[in-house]
């Protein structure tokens, strides 16, 4: 699933091609991707509206509209936003978003999870949207708030990482790059951290954050930005995606394990 880095890295790749069009048509070609309102109405809505300003909030990406309305996009596990100059279709299109110019912005989706919203601005009705904590980079997350939100919680720490509600933008790919680089193992209980160690977590937090963005994100398999480019983070990661690999620090072999529901990669050596 894309994480910050990848969302905004599409933000910042769609923007120029976006601001200030109007959408002079919407095709849609997988109906249930649309969750609100109704498939007719959403299409309505959008027809004619300008795209005042590109924004993100978690794993959320919003677009601004004129006429007070926001079009909330989530791309789940293989969603891309994608935009397109010539009248090709990309694979995996699924909705196409004529713009007035002429360019399309192709939503493409491998397995159709991606999810579509048509809200007035300050509506609360997507409640993935609503309840998201604050998050890395933007000066709502201080080591106030993250040392407080850690010594509150018994489960593992991982875990508070992977939680949207306490940091909005965090997935299992950059939870387990933080906890490697802080040197916490990813099933220690959150509250068992030291105040040292609970500032090492957040400085690298914010580090591996800004180093996906730096690299227009992580690519494994789907992710694209929004030139349909792929990013270049995965030639930079330490322990994610190389379970039974030597760590690169110390040479123990990287082991795998579940931890919060997920599949989680860490160094026995490096990590306490």
């Amino acid at each position: 699933m894309p994480e910050l880095p990848e969302v905004e890295s599409v933000r910042r790749t769609l923007s120029p091609h976006l601001l200030g069009r109007r959408i002079a048509d919407i095709k849609i070609y997988v109906d249930r991707m649309i969750k609100h309102p109704g498939v007719e109405e959403f299409t309505s809505g959008l027809k004619g509206r300008v795209i005042n300003n590109l924004l993100r909030r978690g794993k959320y990406l919003l677009f601004d509209l004129d006429g007070d309305k926001l079009l909330v996009v989530h791309l789940r596990m293989t969603g891309a936003l994608i935009a397109v100059s010539g009248t090709e279709t990309p694979d995996y299109g699924r909705i196409d978003f004529v713009l007035s110019d002429g360019s399309h912005l192709w939503y493409t989706d491998v397995r159709t999870l991606g999810t579509l919203y048509l809200i007035n601005k300050g509506d609360t009705l997507i409640k993935g949207l609503s309840s998201l904590g604050p998050e890395p980079l933007t000066g709502q997350l201080d080591i106030g708030y993250f040392s407080t939100v850690l010594q509150k919680r018994k489960g593992p720490v991982k875990g508070v990482l992977l939680d949207q509600s306490a940091i909005a933008g965090i997935g299992n790919i950059y939870a387990d790059e933080a906890l490697f680089l802080a040197g916490i193992r990813p099933d220690r209980k959150a509250n068992s951290l030291s105040a040292a160690e609970m500032k090492k977590l957040y400085s690298a937090v914010l580090a591996v954050i800004a180093q996906g963005i730096e690299n227009r994100g992580t690519t494994f398999r789907d992710y694209k930005d929004g030139e349909g480019k792929k990013g270049s983070n995965q030639e930079y990661l330490l322990v994610y995606g190389r379970g039974k690999q030597p760590c690169k620090k110390c040479g123990a072999v990287i082991e795998n394990s579940r931890v919060a529901g997920r599949g989680t990669a860490y160094c026995p050596a490096c990590q306490a």
